[in-house]
């Protein structure tokens, strides 16, 4: 490989923290972890570069908040950077993505990031948006060389479109002031309650959320609703509806499995159930069945 064709290395500095501005960042920094690599720092110095990018006299950091924060902590001047080139959209999507292969977000963080990521990608390219100008043949050819937003997240990020959909609606049905409330809250771990709370109307929505912070140790929408609204506890479930709940969770390999263990519990009531609700043709197949089973057993005993 020449010099002309080997590909060109990103540029790397020692850039001294007081010239790196990590102000208005999307994530706020846990100071824990923070304290957890700035004691690896102390000890084996900077493994992992940070991603900065020049504005002005200044840089501005785009990946690796943490890492600068240990830096910080640790007692650091300088930090190891990776220089990148990049326009404010394409900064901001980078430390998006930078956070969302992180697998101990929550499911309203990873909404929040899912949906500033479609926020930013169709400002990128805005022809990928529903209903975006195509009305040139250019930009209409570029349309199908650009993957859509859940296309390519979901490529990108290894995650399905569906999880995608789903996240991006949690964010824009749940109101900006409901989620600043609830961060860092139970139900921000929750994605089924997030849904539960996204159903309802924006001022339930905000009594719900203050109703979590007073009261954390209720762990349902539903029943914080219904408390809300004053209405009284639905009644307990009857025996028979806990098994038919059950039975409906249940495949059909395993709803075999019930029918054959209560029948054997059972026999002349399974039996006898099952005659009451065959049809004649059905009937007819048990009698033949059962004949040549039992000497001496008739059709007319049969009925």
């Amino acid at each position: 490989m020449t010099a002309d064709t080997r590909p060109s290395l990103p540029d790397q500095a020692y850039i001294p923290l007081v010239e790196i501005d990590a102000s208005e960042r999307l994530r706020a920094i846990d100071s824990d972890y923070a304290a957890m690599i700035a004691a690896s720092m102390m000890e084996e110095g900077q493994r992992t570069p940070i991603e900065v990018r020049k504005t002005g006299k200044r840089y501005r950091l785009i990946a690796g908040g943490h890492r600068l924060e240990a830096l910080k902590i640790a007692g650091k001047e300088n930090a190891w950077c990776v220089i990148v080139k990049a326009n404010d959209d394409e900064a901001e999507l980078l430390e998006i993505d930078e956070n969302l292969v992180r697998r101990e977000l929550s499911p309203l963080d990873r909404a929040v990031f899912l949906a500033k990521r479609k926020e930013v990608y169709e400002r990128l390219y805005p022809e990928t948006k529903k209903g975006g100008d195509r009305k040139s043949d250019q930009t209409e050819k570029l349309f199908g060389l650009i993957p859509s937003f859940t296309q390519e997240t979901a490529e990108k990020l290894g995650l399905s479109s569906r999880s995608i959909e789903m996240a991006v609606a949690r964010y824009t049905r749940i109101s900006p002031a409901v989620r600043s409330k609830i961060a860092g809250t139970w139900i921000a771990d929750s994605g089924s309650q997030l849904d539960a709370l996204a159903r309802e109307a924006s001022d339930m929505q905000m009594r719900v959320a203050d109703f979590i912070l007073q009261w954390p140790d209720v762990r349902k929408v539903s029943d914080i609703v219904r408390q809300i609204k004053g209405n009284p506890p639905p009644p307990a479930p009857e025996k028979m509806e806990k098994f038919l709940s059950f039975w409906r969770k249940c495949d059909p390999e395993e709803r075999e499995q019930i029918v054959a263990y209560a029948s054997a519990q059972m026999p002349v009531i399974a039996v006898e159930s099952g005659w009451k609700k065959a049809s004649d043709y059905h009937r007819r197949e048990i009698i033949d069945f059962m004949a040549p089973q039992l000497p001496g057993f008739e059709e007319d005993q049969a009925a």
